[in-house]
């Protein structure tokens, strides 16, 4: 063997050697608990299951790199979605360091491995993905820069007191204060009544949450109108 073929196969041994490593390398450590108090009507290996599934959300959640590439995502249903995919897909060798069962509570702690560039890229593709759909998506009846009304419905209540039911999702985070819509009321004969005003407090500041608020309107109102 010449001097030129054994430092071929001694540089060879040394990138195999270090390959495994190198792999390993690219995997961080993420850690999570969560503590699961379950009903009557529940099981035990019910409630494990759950504890389980809520600590790994939990590892997810925290993760820094999931953090930051989330930090512009303000919309649930994608946060939901990312969560769950990285779950099911993204997690490697997870271990339940501890398991308590203290009454009718569970308690797990958990780590996993993941490859931060494989979490980033499929943030980067979901949220591409959901941008390409919103360009599509129904502007609602009526919108602001918080909420778009997707829907609404007049009822009666067992007092007799007629109810505005909106349905509505939420764009961006709404001011603490809520936001005041104008209701148009009309009677039979379209002729304006009165206008009444319902403040939309949402329930949720994630971006895509859907919520309902419920106003009361003039007993005499046929039609309506709203606006913003």
């Amino acid at each position: 063997m010449t001097r030129k073929q054994r430092r071929f196969f001694l540089v060879l041994a040394f990138v195999v050697i270090k390959l495994p490593a190198a792999a390993s390398a690219e995997r961080v450590q993420i850690r999570g608990d969560y503590c699961y108090q379950y009903g009557d009507s529940e099981s035990l290996l019910a409630a494990k299951e759950v504890s389980y599934a809520m600590a790994l959300r939990k590892a997810i959640e925290r993760y820094k790199t999931f953090v930051a590439s989330t930090s512009v995502v303000d919309d649930f249903q994608l946060r939901k979605d990312l969560v769950e995919t990285i779950a099911s897909g993204y997690v490697e060798n997870i271990e339940v360091e501890r398991e308590d069962i203290e009454g009718r509570t569970v308690c797990t702690e958990l780590v996993g491995y993941v490859n931060p560039e494989a979490v980033k890229d499929i943030i980067a593709k979901k949220v591409k993905i959901l941008s390409r759909q919103r360009r599509r998506e129904f502007g609602g009846i009526i919108s602001n820069l918080y909420l778009k009304i997707i829907n609404y419905k007049v009822d009666t209540d067992s007092g007799g007191n007629k109810l505005l039911r909106v349905f509505y999702q939420i764009k961006q985070s709404p001011p603490p204060g809520g936001t005041r819509m104008a209701v148009f009321c009309f009677d039979e004969e379209g002729n304006p009544i009165q206008t009444s005003f319902c403040d939309i407090v949402a329930s949720s500041s994630f971006r895509g949450a859907f919520g309902e608020q419920t106003c009361v309107i003039p007993a005499k109102a046929v039609s309506i109108n709203i606006r913003f």
